[in-house]
């Protein structure tokens, strides 16, 4: 599949603003436009939260558009029509488009910019009836900022990222996450693990006078997944992390929202939806016998959630050998002296990028930790070396978890052949 748009373009280069994005869509008949958007940004749990109002819109029959990012190893994972990955056939088709266009544009638009614009193609080729979108960075200065009336923007927690580009304080953070905010549209705020935030937020909704809806309650978390009783009934999402029951009270007070505009009419149908709902990458479970669970945290806060998850009654028991690895832009000392205290075993790995940190590096954070280089043979030696009581936990980056999934589907491609 087209990975590449312009030669020289890189992959993972990040340029903020809109004026490349906005000529890019003009030239390709502005198709961002023409449906409505559910816009989501956040710091952690934007990819699941986004997800789960898809899930509940599809339910009503509606045909659903969602972008995110990033992907788990497969690059067309980004778009989808009703939770779907778009065709390898249809995302080369409109990545030519986005080239042609490009390529009359005075600044090479940014490998995110081309992907913001295939999808927004993509939907305008599907006819959705509304489309989903998640910011890939921030917020103001997002290549989805282009969305110039949402008919509902969402914010789930904001924390610590990205501090190089969106500011050293969560004040700052927070404004940059609140620029999606637009006059004349509706919010829906997370519980926001910083007041700062939540005051921030606040202020940009007043200022331009937007309805600001926060959930009214959160279910709980068990080794079930999330659990409660619902303004409309029964609730169980086989989400597992502790962290989910934020997302999915999110998403809930979301599905209100737009239940209120006339998206929503069987909450039953959405309840019997979320009831089946899986989300890669997300405390999921790979492996029983052992246990072995995957978590993209790649920050604080986001391992700050794995943690309260290791400490549900479920996985008290374990023995824990923790696989890392992490991108040198990420604060991956702060991550593993939050989690050393709950594993017995660490493996520190490379994420194979030319971004991801040396594990020498992190071994002076963990000095008995173990060195090997490959996350998937790290992952083999950690089932290797797996007691009785033992499980595994792989975290730090969904680029390591996307690479190590690939590998493990030739792996088992091999075994098959």
């Amino acid at each position: 599949m087209k990975e590449n748009w312009w030669e020289g373009l890189e992959r993972l280069r990040i340029r903020p603003g809109l004026e490349r994005i906005r000529q890019l869509l003009d030239q390709l008949g502005k198709p961002e436009q023409g449906y409505p958007i559910v816009h989501v940004a956040g710091t952690n749990g934007k990819g699941s939260t986004a997800a789960l109002i898809a899930e509940g819109l599809q339910s009503q029959g509606l045909r659903v558009g969602l972008t995110i990012s990033p992907d788990m190893g497969h690059i067309n994972e980004r778009v989808m029509l009703n939770r779907q990955p778009i065709s390898e056939a249809l995302w080369d088709h409109l990545g030519e488009l986005v080239e042609q266009a490009g390529q009359t544009l005075p600044d090479v638009p940014t490998f995110f910019e081309a992907v913001t614009a295939l999808a927004f193609l993509a939907f305008r080729h599907w006819n959705v009836d509304i489309a989903v979108v998640e910011v890939g960075l921030g917020g103001r200065l997002d290549a989805t900022n282009v969305i110039e009336s949402p008919c509902l923007s969402v914010i789930t927690p904001v924390a610590f990222d990205h501090m190089d580009r969106l500011g050293n304080t969560i004040e700052a953070i927070a404004s940059e996450k609140a620029g999606i905010v637009k006059h004349g549209t509706s919010l829906v705020v997370a519980r926001q693990p910083y007041s700062q935030a939540r005051s921030v937020i606040q202020e940009q909704a007043q200022r331009l006078g937007v309805k600001m809806l926060e959930p009214l309650w959160v279910p709980q978390v068990n080794e079930d997944g999330v659990l409660g009783q619902s303004p409309v009934g029964p609730l169980s999402v086989p989400l597992l992390g502790a962290y989910q029951k934020d997302n999915v009270a999110t998403a809930y007070t979301a599905l209100e929202e737009l239940a209120r505009q006339g998206f929503i009419h069987d909450w039953h149908q959405v309840l019997a939806a979320w009831s089946r709902f899986s989300w890669p990458g997300r405390f999921q479970v790979i492996h029983r016998h052992p246990l072995w669970v995957i978590d993209g945290a790649h920050n604080p806060h986001g391992i700050q959630g794995v943690v309260q998850t290791l400490k549900l009654k479920a996985y008290q028991d374990y023995q824990w050998t923790l696989v890392f690895g992490s991108l040198s832009d990420k604060p991956a000392g702060e991550m593993l002296k939050l989690l050393e205290p709950h594993v017995n075993d660490v493996i520190l790995t490379h994420v194979p990028t030319e971004r991801g940190v040396d594990p020498h590096i992190l071994q002076t954070v963990v000095p008995h930790a173990q060195i090997i280089d490959d996350p998937w043979q790290a992952v083999q030696h950690a089932f290797g070396e797996t007691r009785e009581n033992g499980a595994i936990l792989t975290t730090g980056s969904l680029a390591l978890l996307g690479y190590i999934l690939e590998q493990r589907q030739k792996h088992l491609k091999n075994l098959v052949n």
